[in-house]
């Protein structure tokens, strides 16, 4: 039978070994790494991920970067991606710059502290209250404003747009609220002004600044905000990503959370050493994104939504699923892997999805049917 193999392995294949070539052997070795009709894809892919993660930590945690960035790792991230939770435990983006920008570290770094979000509050070493005068007064920290690169001038802008009355002395900043006639409206006004931005973009924590292999620098973040950093002008948005695969679905679409999610489950995974091939993972991560969006592996997501009422039963809440089903009178037609086993019959995979077809005796002209119809009779 002549295979047609994609054209773009094919061009892969020639780059690789130049005149030594030979399409013949190509076509062989695709041929065995093809799929057999009736295969278990579903429980190999979820026994080859599950044996693996097995052998990681519970609890891990590892540095990225220059400066410590501690990033989830071993199991809890993978039930992270699985699960797609909306709140990850340790969110961080991987910001890359135009060619312009990438390979003067001063100006990345630069760039790299006005993106992280800075309050008053985190400028500010002390502050007094004084009832009568409806003011209150901060001490400011004038090293930690110099290494952010804030000023006076931009606080104040930044307050004066609550009609306060400002103005600075030293190191001190006083703030006036004409209208605070009582100690709960000054504390009031103190949380206000303690809470304001003053620069950066909401979400973004701490910066570092690494660099790739190519030489050029890129800016690690803890804390996440794909979508302000894409508004960017100097952000490379071709290769800007976060690893919050909900965000990513958000900003990005499906495609790109797809790739993410087999990214990020390989990278987990080798990590500690381990090898698990990229079409196990593929698989999970196609089911998780069949429709459009993405779905977790959990009685919320694919396995609470299977068609199958003891599939659904056999993974979590057993009685409710099957109360459930009882009084909304659903059916199981047993198409799963799950429920057949369950029930002591043939699982529909490999010789299972084939239905035997005999002839009801050896006469001539007689049709054929099939065995279940023939052991019925």
């Amino acid at each position: 039978m002549d295979i047609e193999i994609p054209e773009k392995y094919v061009d892969k294949y020639r780059e690789l070994k130049g005149n030594k070539a030979d399409i013949e052997k190509l076509k062989e070795i695709y041929q065995r790494s093809l799929i057999t009709p009736g295969e278990a894809v579903g429980v190999i892919a979820a026994q080859s991920i599950g044996e693996a993660s097995t052998q990681l930590t519970l609890k891990t945690k590892h540095s990225a970067g220059l400066s410590m960035i501690n990033i989830t790792s071993g199991l809890p991230r993978l039930v992270e991606i699985f699960d797609a939770k909306k709140d990850i435990s340790t969110p961080m983006m991987n910001i890359y710059l135009k060619e312009n920008i990438a390979k003067s570290k001063e100006k990345v770094m630069e760039f790299a502290n006005k993106l992280i979000y800075i309050n008053i509050g985190d400028l500010v070493t002390s502050y007094n209250v004084y009832l009568k005068k409806k003011e209150v007064i901060f001490l400011f920290d004038r090293d930690a404003m110099s290494s952010y690169g804030v000023t006076f001038r931009d606080i104040e802008s930044r307050i004066k747009q609550f009609n306060f009355d400002v103005y600075v002395e030293g190191d001190y900043l006083h703030v006036a609220d004409k209208s605070a006639d009582t100690i709960k409206k000054i504390i009031k006004t103190k949380n206000k002004i303690i809470n304001t931005s003053v620069s950066g973009i909401p979400g973004i924590k701490r910066t570092i600044v690494a660099q790739d292999k190519d030489g050029s620098f890129y800016i690690l973040t803890e804390g996440t905000n794909l979508k302000e950093v894409m508004k960017l002008e100097e952000v490379d948005s071709t290769r800007t990503i976060s690893n919050d695969i909900i965000e990513v679905s958000s900003v990005l679409g499906i495609e790109t959370t797809r790739a993410l999610i087999v990214q990020e489950v390989l990278q987990t995974l080798e990590a500690v050493g381990l090898l698990v091939d990229y079409r196990h993972v593929s698989l999970i991560a196609d089911a998780m994104c069949v429709d459009g969006t993405v779905r977790g592996i959990s009685r919320y997501g694919l396995t609470g939504e299977s068609e199958s009422i003891l599939a659904r039963a056999s993974f979590e809440v057993p009685l409710k699923h099957l109360v459930n089903a009882a009084i909304f009178h659903e059916t199981d037609e047993f198409k799963y892997v799950a429920n057949n086993v369950m029930s002591n019959q043939i699982v529909p995979v490999g010789t299972g999805t084939v239905k035997l077809i005999v002839r009801k005796n050896e006469r001539a002209g007689d049709k054929a049917v099939d065995s279940d119809q023939t052991s019925k009779e």
